[in-house]
């Protein structure tokens, strides 16, 4: 279990090269992600650490980390709209999803503490 701090060290390090996190898949289509069993699952999969990322996947599970580090502060405007929206989707709809999610970027539940007043408006 404790790779798992490995792995966030080193996402993190990926993810600090960047002054904001990369723009190049702003424009994929979030609702038709969440909506599709198939690529949800995908996604899903690639962000536990059980399955193969595509390129996409892949930047997302080494942002994660550094964004709940610094609060998203790297993150642009489409971005911060979109993480709010796969938030939400995943405490109403999918929340055993969250949960397992939890368990690997916030095992202590120090981020959920951190953003214990934003998590209760959704």
């Amino acid at each position: 279990m404790k790779f798992i701090i490995l792995a966030v060290l080193v996402a993190t390090a990926v993810a600090a090269t960047y002054e904001v996190y990369p723009t190049k898949y702003d424009n994929l289509d979030i609702d038709a992600i969440l909506h599709n069993k198939r690529l949800f699952n995908n996604y899903l999969q690639c962000l536990l650490k059980k399955g193969k990322c595509n390129d996409e996947g892949a930047i997302l599970r080494d942002v994660i980390p550094d964004a709940l580090i610094t609060g998203c502060r790297k993150c642009n405007d489409h971005q911060k709209v979109s993480v709010e929206k796969v938030i939400r989707f995943l405490i109403k709809e999918r929340n055993s999803d969250w949960q397992e999610l939890i368990s690997v970027y916030d095992p202590k539940g120090e981020y959920q503490a951190q953003y214990a007043h934003y998590l209760e408006k959704i």
